[in-house]
């Protein structure tokens, strides 16, 4: 059932939070940007109560459409001409939608070919020579996604990907997508800190474990629930929910509670928190916070499963 709270308070603020353009910035008056834009679309199909949500969402759709880069991918910022990370949010955002298609599978090729730079014969190379023994223990033939282009992967961007090659139809995959999935996943069980958990990079350095993180351990979780077996799965499951009472921030706890739900946990206390941190915290939640609160508590987890063809 969905929440009162997401059709009275996070549904009015991304609607009042959009720009003319039809995009959305982190915060309301902003210039409209793809990352916000994308989190904003999710949440208004995945809640949506009444038309005017739905037209909202539309329009969030045709910025996206346009603000797409001749190679196919996103930039993070609209003045930029180079591709990033976000182009795996854009098509997470649009996936289903039968008029978005082309540009998805436009930018899921663009997301299939994009290599970071631990996967360059250069990097290779150097791995290959090296006598000097690495700082992190972790094994750099696993790689998944980068922030920016040519950089080192990272757990979160990743984890994006992951759910944007999962979650569309076959049909708009390129070749490699399968390959660069499996290998993204076994980047993450890699990157797992020791007593459960992810964080931004590397789970232990100089030997000394990495402490995890909660959005770092969530997407994570996201990226690879159609594994809840593995036990790598299980620790990091086990890590979050003790982990739960101590979450500060409310983007991070409707993180939290997302995963929780993905995992058939859920948790009531922790909605009730989160409705509390809202009224407590509200001018400081940006446009992705207020979103990810109306996906934790909207009773539906649609955005997180495959997609066939046609709309949602």
């Amino acid at each position: 059932m969905r929440s009162a709270f997401v059709e009275n308070t996070c549904l009015p603020v991304l609607l009042d939070a959009q720009n003319e353009d039809g995009g959305w910035g982190f915060h309301a008056g902003s210039i409209s940007r793809a990352e916000p834009t994308a989190w904003a679309v999710i949440a208004l199909l995945e809640c949506a109560f009444n038309p005017s949500h739905e037209e909202a969402a539309s329009r969030g759709i045709r910025f996206l459409g346009a603000a797409q880069l001749p190679d196919g991918s996103w930039p993070s910022s609209p003045e930029w001409r180079e591709g990033s990370w976000v182009t795996s949010l854009v098509c997470l955002a649009l996936l289903g939608r039968s008029e978005s298609s082309g540009s998805v599978k436009r930018g899921l090729d663009w997301l299939s070919k994009e290599l970071p730079g631990e996967a360059g014969l250069f990097h290779r190379l150097v791995r290959l020579l090296a006598v000097r023994k690495s700082v992190a223990v972790q094994n750099l033939s696993y790689f998944g996604w980068c922030w920016t282009i040519g950089t080192a992967s990272w757990v979160e961007p990743t984890s994006y990907a992951i759910l944007s090659l999962r979650g569309n139809p076959s049909e708009l995959l390129p070749v490699a997508a399968m390959r660069r999935l499996r290998l993204g996943e076994a980047m993450l069980y890699d990157r797992m800190c020791p007593g459960g958990g992810w964080n931004c990079g590397n789970p232990m350095v100089y030997g000394v474990p990495g402490e995890p993180q909660v959005s770092s351990t969530v997407w994570a979780l996201l990226a690879l629930r159609d594994h809840p077996e593995r036990p790598e799965v299980q620790k990091s499951v086990q890590w979050l929910e003790e982990n739960l009472k101590s979450i500060q921030s409310p983007g991070s706890l409707a993180l939290a509670l997302i995963a929780m739900n993905a995992y058939g946990r859920p948790d009531p206390a922790l909605a009730d928190s989160l409705r509390t941190m809202y009224e407590e915290k509200e001018i400081l939640w940006n446009v992705p916070e207020v979103a990810w609160a109306g996906l934790a508590l909207s009773g539906t987890q649609n955005w997180l499963q495959q997609k066939s063809n046609g709309n949602r």
